[in-house]
């Protein structure tokens, strides 16, 4: 009878920290089991079997034991190494941001099929699609909607109209848009372009791998990650870390 304290999952390295002398300390968002912790023994020495295995963005099979606060994880081998996307270092920035929103919005040993599709779908479209500038875009929006904060993009998210042209705002707070009239009872929200919202429910509806290379200007580019950003640290309620720094590159350009 196969032991019920071992099992199976294949996931996404999101973090790793050295660990007492020799261990390592992985944080992973698995397909099977939502975010998991757990110990690599002797996985810092250089004649480990599993050297390499475990660096953030890698995509791993592992075997792991259940333990009293940590598991042990006992094999690996790697599924996906994203190498293309770990020679850029704007596309580690923009990995490493999937990563950390993935830590932020999963949830310790709950299965979430759907965002587990969604990080996977998107790290290899930065791997392979570097050029499609609506990879985090994507990202972001379908994050949110496999998280249970899906955007509402086509009514007013207070009163339930239908939004007309000119006439609404954005509030993260409300989950989406909101006319104008019941926009002065929010304290919060912000203008969105008619542009910005095309472009988002195309997002909304679209898969990934479809979506179409769009001619868009950096004043829209701009709107649209501003709007998506302030969605996701309202919810998330903290700044995200990898944001900064790809921010940072941005302006080295």
């Amino acid at each position: 009878m196969p032991n019920p304290r071992t099992y199976l999952a294949t996931g996404i390295i999101l973090k790793k920290t050295p660990f007492a002398e020799a261990d390592l300390l992985i944080n992973m968002f698995s397909r099977e089991h939502g975010k998991l912790r757990g110990i690599v023994k002797g996985a810092q020495k250089s004649t480990s079997r599993m050297v390499g295995h475990f660096e953030p963005l890698t995509m791993v099979e592992i075997s792991a034991s259940k333990g009293r606060t940590l598991d042990t994880i006992n094999q690996a081998q790697i599924v996906n190494n994203f190498s293309d996307l770990k020679s850029n270092l704007s596309l580690i920035s923009q990995g490493l941001y999937v990563a950390e929103l993935l830590d932020g919005f999963g949830n310790e040993s709950n299965a979430n099929h759907h965002l587990y599709n969604v990080a996977v779908e998107t790290l290899v479209n930065i791997n392979t699609n570097p050029d499609q500038i609506l990879n985090l875009r994507w990202f972001e929006i379908h994050l949110l909607k496999s998280t249970g904060f899906g955007i509402e993009f086509e009514t007013c998210t207070s009163c339930n109209n239908d939004i007309q042209p000119q006439c609404h705002r954005y509030s993260p707070s409300h989950g989406g848009l909101i006319c104008l009239e019941c926009n002065q009872l929010t304290e919060y929200s912000h203008p969105i372009s008619l542009q910005a919202l095309k472009v988002f429910r195309l997002i909304d509806r679209t898969n990934l791998l479809s979506l179409p290379y769009l001619n868009i200007s950096d004043a829209l580019l701009l709107e649209m990650k501003t709007l998506l950003g302030t969605t996701v640290r309202y919810w998330v309620d903290k700044e995200i870390r990898s944001n900064t720094f790809m921010e940072r590159l941005e302006r080295l350009d």
